[in-house]
């Protein structure tokens, strides 16, 4: 049909047929009357004046499902948004964003104008996590809040309490608990509106609603966050103990003291971030300032105190100085910059102390820092042991090749062999109670048929008693000669020994002269234990007389005295480490004993009577240290 034709006349005309590119025509909603809201005989078309009455009636009735309608809307929207809210919640494990989330959420929905979330971090501990309208500087802050059923209340109900009085001076009137599993984990607390409008019960209901939803997500981010504070502790654990190794492994490379304490300070301050570190070591019982770095040099006079180095060393465990009960110690330490003391132990005792100022970043030292250092300082504290036991044992073995060599010495200025004496036996033995001694006995001809036997002990032990053995030998061999009397040449030796020692030092000594053809002896006793003179009959008598102990006195006098030697006498010499020598319930040897070694022996050889009383006196001696040198000279007479 051409679209230019004209239409019928009579039929309604539309707009122009659609071609291929038009748009399709509008096509308008009808409106349908609800038949079931209008009772039956009424209608739209057509109605009269007296039916419009009946109609308000049923709108007015109908008011009340509208109304329902819309209470219902908003509980749905409600809803609607505390899943959102819960979803948003859920979403996320980081405390701090679900806490905002919380906070501010009714914030904005309800016009409230300030708000904090505490949250439980122990028995009655709450503490201020995140907040609005308040300022910051109360994050951190601590509340002691006892609540025994905590519940949806106002502030003012509970204001004989001093944490809600704290809460209602910044503002704030309303605290809902967050409860998880019959646990509270923190409150929520609002101001007023900022409508100045009441919280109605459905304001109430829904910050119950939120805190209940977001139980959940503040549990699960607590527990997220326990995890990463266990993760970054065992991170930092694992990141010390590689320090430790890598630190431990350097100090152990030297047994150089001066260089282990320098590698401690130079560690602890480069882990720690401090400036200044000071470490005194014990030398001899004392602390001495080993290494200081940072601290001026007239800051050190106070620590050169001799007293006060004493009382640190009663500082047994890692301490800051702020927590210091000692009021002058405490400023003392603060007053030049001191922070922390650190105590290098060795076996629990106090060996050294390291004190650290401040750190870089003005932070306080943790407690991880304590034991970090604390475990640092033991271990460098038992390499500087280490190292000061292997100078010891290298100046103790060079020390005792030194003694060895001594001993030698020593030995040689003994007699190697007694003399052949016809019918005469003699026999000597020393036993030295260190490498060196202070014991001494020799013999040698003064002419053909004449001898010089003695034998001394040198007050004291070890290598100053054998310098003293030494000079006696040397004198007693430069100054004895026949032509002498004996008296004259112990005078001399004793202003000899004067001369040339201390008040301690001094020497006992017994000297005879033995002339093997007559069978006599004229002996002086200088003080020294007097020896035994025992007859064939088995009676013995003590041969003391002579004078003062060598040393003591200048130019002391010196008597000599005689006796004829007979078949089966026994003339028995020793020293005082033989009739002092202590068990180990401290019961000495004794003259007594010594008495009868001899008695019973007296038929046996001069070296057999020697063998026997040492025997003897070690066995009396046995499980107890050797105290003194033993030293013994026997001689038997055989002549008929």
């Amino acid at each position: 049909m051409d679209s230019t034709q004209t239409p019928k006349p009579g039929r309604k005309t539309g707009k122009t047929a659609l071609t291929r590119g038009d748009s399709p025509p509008e096509v308008r909603p009808r409106t349908y009357i609800n038949r079931n809201l209008i009772q039956r005989g009424t209608g739209v078309r057509g109605t009269r004046g007296h039916q419009s009455g009946g109609y308000r009636d049923n709108r007015r009735r109908n008011n009340v499902p509208h109304r329902l309608s819309r209470e219902l809307d908003e509980r749905v929207v409600e809803l609607q948004a505390l899943f959102d809210v819960s979803r948003t919640l859920n979403s996320s494990l980081q405390l701090k964003n679900i806490l905002d989330t919380l906070l501010l959420t009714p914030m904005g929905k309800m016009m409230i104008g300030k708000g904090i979330v505490l949250l439980a971090r122990g028995e009655r501990r709450f503490i201020v996590e995140t907040l609005k309208g308040i300022p910051r500087t109360h994050i951190g802050q601590e509340l002691e809040i006892d609540l025994a059923q905590p519940k949806t209340q106002f502030l003012p109900e509970l204001e004989n309490e001093p944490w809600a009085q704290l809460l209602m001076k910044l503002g704030l009137r309303l605290i809902v608990p967050i409860f998880s599993n019959n646990r509270c984990l923190g409150l929520m607390v609002y101001s007023n509106k900022s409508s100045e409008q009441n919280y109605g019960s459905n304001d109430l209901e829904y910050l119950n609603s939120l805190a209940n939803l977001a139980a959940t997500a503040v549990e699960n981010a607590l527990i997220f966050q326990q995890l990463n504070d266990v993760n970054r502790r065992l991170d930092k654990k694992n990141q010390e103990l590689n320090t430790l190794f890598e630190i431990s492994k350097e100090i152990n490379s030297t047994l150089e003291g001066e260089k282990i304490v320098n590698v401690l300070a130079y560690a602890l301050m480069g882990e720690l971030m401090v400036q200044r570190c000071m470490i005194f070591a014990a030398e001899n019982g004392e602390l001495d300032l080993y290494v200081n770095k940072g601290f001026r040099s007239e800051e050190l006079s106070v620590f050169e105190d001799e007293n006060f180095r004493k009382r640190l060393k009663q500082i047994s465990q890692p301490v800051l100085t702020s927590k210091l009960v000692e009021d002058d110690l405490r400023t003392t330490f603060q007053n030049h910059g001191v922070k922390l003391l650190v105590p290098m132990l060795s076996q629990n005792a106090v060996r050294g102390l390291v004190l650290l100022g401040e750190k870089l970043t003005k932070a306080e030292f943790l407690d991880d820092d304590l034991e970090f250092s604390s475990t640092l300082c033991n271990a460098a504290m038992i390499s500087i042991e280490n190292a000061r036991l292997f100078k010891e044992t290298l100046e103790k073995q060079k020390l005792e090749e030194e003694l060895a060599i001594a001993r030698e010495i020593q030995q040689r200025l003994l007699p190697k062999e007694a003399p052949q004496l016809g019918d005469f036996e003699l026999a000597a033995i020393n036993i030295p109670t260190r490498q060196v001694g202070g014991d001494y006995y020799d013999y040698f001809p003064l002419d053909e048929n004449r001898y010089l036997i003695s034998i001394a002990d040198v007050a004291g032990k070890g290598v100053p008693a054998a310098l003293m053995m030494s000079n006696l030998q040397a004198t007693l061999h430069a100054m004895m000669t026949a032509d002498v009397p004996l008296e004259a040449i112990v005078s001399r030796i004793n202003n000899f020994v004067h001369r040339n020692s201390t008040l301690d030092k001094f020497i006992t000594a017994f000297f005879a002269i033995f002339d093997r053809q007559n069978g006599t002896i004229v002996s002086i006793n200088a003080g020294h234990n007097p020896p035994y003179l025992f007859h064939a009959d088995g009676s013995f008598e003590t041969l003391s007389e002579g004078g003062l102990l060598m040393g003591m006195f200048p130019n002391a006098p010196y008597k000599s005295e005689s006796r004829q030697l007979r078949e089966g006498d026994w003339l028995v010499m020793y020293t005082d480490g033989v009739n002092e020598a202590m068990n180990i319930n401290d019961e000495e040897f004794g003259e007594k004993r010594l008495e009868e070694l001899i008695r019973a022996g007296r038929d046996t050889s001069a070296a057999g009577m020697i063998e026997a009383i040492s025997n003897a006196v070690k066995q009396h001696t046995e499980g107890a240290p050797q105290s003194d040198d033993i030293t013994l000279v026997v001689l038997r007479c055989n002549c008929k």
